[in-house]
């Protein structure tokens, strides 16, 4: 399965152009089932491409960041979300387990987003410079993500004051010491707050980001990606 999906990978970089018409084979080589028409819920509703960004960092957590850029990638047979990853250069980083990716974009170059992704990993690489960016970032951004430990560096940012949130349960001591009138939430896989959405840990970034599939397009495109694609459980709570 993992080699069948490296065609898909320029989608995850930004290049979907050059990966759509793989998409008609499916994951496998079999014709997949049709994606639904999106039916946004009127408040999310997207007002052209649904564009995520993906802040990565030297270390930075593998699933954190490649399950949710898989879903935003294909949902729609990739038509829905524009996928790019964000550091604060272009250089080339080893992320945790030693892979080199190339950031598509650096800080001053990224586009506007509408939903941006916070991964965990070595957040000691992330720079000042960098939560600065995040923090900015964030106030402009309708919806802002963590995945795992990627939610210490919102509360760096300080954007879980006062809102309920979650991360990975090693870290949820930590998270209600750092903030402390954060309401860390337990035993949830993610928690929407509003403009931030948080997730416990690794493969729960894959439950949030099909979550805000289902609010920007409807739960019909997320059952789609999550059951025809990635194989995966539609998410609750």
């Amino acid at each position: 399965m993992a080699g069948s999906l490296l065609p898909y990978l320029p989608v995850v970089l930004g290049a979907a152009a050059a990966a759509r018409a793989a998409f008609a084979a499916g994951p496998s080589g079999a014709t997949p089932a049709p994606a639904p028409t999106p039916t946004p819920a009127p408040d999310d509703r997207p007002k052209g491409p649904t564009v995520v960004g993906i802040l990565v960092f030297e270390g930075v957590e593998l699933l954190d960041f490649t399950g949710p850029a898989e879903v935003f990638a294909v949902a729609g047979h990739g038509s829905m979300f524009k996928v790019v990853t964000v550091a604060e250069s272009k250089t080339p980083f080893a992320t945790m387990g030693g892979l080199t990716f190339v950031p598509s974009h650096a800080y001053d170059d990224a586009p506007p987003l509408d939903v941006l992704v916070v991964p965990g990993g070595n957040m000691r690489s992330v720079s000042p410079r960098g939560v600065d960016w995040l923090r900015t970032t964030a106030a402009a951004t309708p919806i802002t993500m963590s995945v795992c430990m990627g939610s210490m560096l919102l509360a760096r940012a300080g954007l879980l004051a006062g809102i309920e949130a979650t991360t990975h349960h090693w870290g949820l001591d930590h998270l209600r010491a750092t903030v402390p009138t954060c309401r860390v939430v337990t035993g949830r896989r993610f928690v929407d707050a509003g403009r931030i959405v948080t997730t416990a840990g690794v493969t729960a970034g894959i439950d949030g980001a099909l979550h805000i599939v289902e609010r920007l397009h409807g739960k019909d495109a997320a059952a789609w990606t999550a059951k025809e694609w990635m194989e995966h459980p539609t998410p609750t709570v």
